[in-house]
């Protein structure tokens, strides 16, 4: 008898496991380009922590293009994202996007961050108006510091990008990092960037501070958030945000711009200004 009941706990234990790992959740996170570094990297402690702490597996997708990002949520290939500001703002408008959490960097109160306009230390451009007629960098088409922000700050000082007697060039570096390259290897004279992005390649090395100028800082802008699907279930929904906002009490974590201390929570409402900014940017052009 007590052979039989044993034998009977083994199967009930290994049914139970077996049940288990076929009902673990799998999510797909996307990631937009902002730096040549490789963002996912700076999210593996973050990700290993929320898989431990909720029991869902998740992987990464990297794309290279802010768009193919809200494409990849909206046709369910990816459940949660790191977006930009404005690239969040499309993604809850036709991807059932939900911002829910942003990080914090080490020594900072606030998840907000600005765009800077840098030049070379050897510049003739001392002031922000002197960039009329010269050669401009910037991100991508959809980066918030390295596009949209950017196109508002000249906006008050009466240039506009798309003006061809404002500037003499206006391009498209591909990341942050590009652009930051451009102006120290005299591809252009000031590049509009983050300034996470500008602050992680001074860490590293990528430059030192004596080869450049910050001309310019942007009003404060809302962080870029992790982002999750409303289609996932409400329940997993609140465990991913509980594992991320807790992750920093079980490891090193990091994100947008390298290290983080810890995550905020963030809501929708948060990125209104954004919109207001872009109402505001159409208008003008029209």
């Amino acid at each position: 008898m007590d052979y039989l009941k044993r034998i009977f706990l083994l199967f009930t234990i290994l049914f139970a496991f077996t049940n288990a790992q076929a009902e673990m959740k799998k999510f797909n996170m996307v990631f937009v380009p902002a730096s040549e570094k490789g963002d996912e990297s700076d999210y593996t402690g973050l990700i290993s922590i929320v898989e431990d702490l909720t029991g869902f597996e998740i992987n990464t997708i990297k794309v290279t293009d802010y768009n193919a990002a809200v494409e990849a949520m909206r046709a369910g290939r990816a459940d949660i994202a790191w977006y930009g500001g404005k690239t969040y703002i499309k993604a809850a408008e036709i991807a059932d996007a939900e911002a829910f959490a942003a990080g914090v960097r080490p020594g900072e109160k606030d998840a907000g961050y600005y765009a800077y306009f840098v030049v070379r230390k050897d510049s003739k451009i001392k002031k922000f108006s002197d960039v009329k007629g010269k050669v401009l960098s910037l991100n991508s088409i959809g980066s918030t510091s390295g596009d949209l922000i950017p196109q508002v700050e000249l906006a008050k000082i009466n240039l506009s990008t798309t003006n061809d007697n404002h500037f003499k060039d206006v391009f498209y570096a591909g990341s942050h990092d590009a652009c930051l390259l451009a102006v120290l290897n005299n591809k252009s004279d000031v590049c509009g960037m983050s300034s996470r992005n500008f602050e992680a390649r001074l860490a590293d090395n990528t430059f030192k501070l004596e080869q450049v100028r910050i001309i310019h800082k942007s009003d404060r802008v809302p962080p870029p958030p992790l982002a999750y699907s409303k289609k996932i279930p409400l329940e997993d929904r609140k465990k991913i945000k509980k594992a991320v906002l807790e992750a920093h009490k079980h490891g090193s974590i990091g994100g947008y711009g390298g290290k983080m201390s810890h995550y905020i929570s963030v809501k929708d409402s948060d990125y209104d200004v954004l919109r207001n900014v872009v109402s505001l940017l159409k208008k003008n052009k029209n």
